[in-house]
């Protein structure tokens, strides 16, 4: 019986064991070594009961920002920085540092988890010997060629001292209001690329024209810097908007390249589009967004910005095919959509309602409530609400 007890007791211990999560430090290349990669054994932590701890020696780093989350057993599925975003340690000099990441998990409300990093200078800065990389500049087509292609090696950079690398291209055709986005890679490949804090750079202009663009990069600081001049006119036609989101929704499922879901001009500066016949469900979310000349190179959601719109039936909507409409504002990006029964014959009262109360939004595309006064949209149509 002794013996029975002893093995129980070990076997218990031995799955305790292998139930243990692994938790790994991911992020730029500088500080771990390799660049946002949760599969690096190398930059897994060491447990301390909800604590784990991972200490990286001899790292040197520039004066600057450098980002990093915690990653659960080697994959992205779980993972934490700081907030919705990554977590970052600021060193102020070059120098050599031993860098200390402390993650402390709570298992009882995974959202106070934290994770911080310590950087402690240890020596002088020494260039790491990183061989001869190539950088390549990809990007949205109108800007690289190719669309986001890491191995076209006609958007090589070119550099004189293997630290500063310039690329030039001219005569781009470039408009206003429309970002052109682009990062730099190393090695024809996706495992190291660099853009701005929030993601991909994006280039501007103030007129629409031809332009020569310079695109500078540092390889040790990692900054990139743009220069548009113009060079002559281009006259940009008329943009085609549209439609791009869940399939439930599109027919298809993000497609900016969707001719089926592209949008009508129906006033100055008012683009509409009708989807017949949509199965939808009440109390889901339908996400969407719309889409210039049909690419991602210009694109709008929530409030004209990055996010998605998301569309929903009326509280006093049920399950049941809709008629949706989607209208888009061009000058201020205002995107909203709203849905009525497709067959009137068997839901008439319910359509008449509807169409009475339908959702009113404002010119940005946002839903308004009751009490709002001024220019609106309501079934497609605008109207002064005093």
């Amino acid at each position: 019986m002794k013996k029975i007890f002893t093995l129980i007791v070990m076997l218990a211990a031995t799955l305790g064991i292998q139930a243990q999560d692994t938790w790994t430090i991911a992020g730029v290349k500088a500080l771990l070594g390799t660049n946002w990669d949760p599969t690096d054994t190398s930059n897994d932590m060491t447990a301390n009961g909800n604590v784990f701890t991972l200490t990286k020696q001899n790292v040197m780093l520039k004066a600057g920002d450098y980002e990093f989350k915690v990653c659960k057993n080697h994959a992205w599925d779980e993972s934490y920085g700081a907030g919705e975003g990554n977590a970052k340690i600021t060193v102020e000099e070059d120098a050599a540092y031993t860098v200390t990441f402390t993650f402390t998990y709570d298992t009882a409300n995974n959202s106070n988890s934290e994770l911080k990093a310590e950087a402690t200078k240890t020596g002088d800065y020494v260039k790491p010997d990183t061989g001869d990389q190539t950088w390549t500049v990809a990007g949205v087509a109108e800007l690289c060629g190719a669309a986001w292609d890491p191995a076209a090696t006609d958007n090589d950079m070119t550099s004189e001292d293997g630290e500063n690398y310039k690329w030039t291209k001219t005569n781009v055709p470039l408009n206003t209001d429309t970002p052109y986005e682009f990062k730099v890679v190393a090695d024809h490949d996706w495992a190291e690329a660099y853009g701005s804090e929030s993601g991909n750079y994006q280039i501007f202009v103030t007129a629409p024209g031809l332009y020569t663009v310079e695109i500078t990069f540092n390889s040790n600081s990692h900054v990139i810097g743009v220069t548009t001049t113009k060079t002559g006119d281009y006259v940009f036609g008329e943009k085609t908007w549209t439609i791009c989101g869940v399939d439930e929704l599109c027919g298809v499922a993000w497609d900016p390249t969707a001719t089926e879901n592209d949008m009508i001009k129906t006033a100055e500066g008012e683009y509409t589009l009708v989807k017949k016949n949509v199965a939808l469900q009440t109390m889901k979310e339908y996400e969407f967004k719309v889409a210039a000349n049909h690419a991602w190179s210009e694109s709008y959601g929530m409030d004209g910005g990055s996010a998605n719109a998301v569309f929903m039936l009326d509280d006093d909507q049920e399950d049941g095919y809709y008629d949706v409409t989607f209208i888009f504002l061009t000058e201020s990006k205002g995107l909203s959509a709203y849905a009525e029964p497709s067959n009137p014959a068997s839901v008439s009262t319910l359509k008449a309602t509807n169409s009475s109360n339908a959702a009113i939004y404002n010119l940005q595309g946002q839903r308004v409530k009751a009490g709002f006064r001024g220019i609106a949209i309501q079934n497609g149509r605008k109207m002064l609400v005093k």
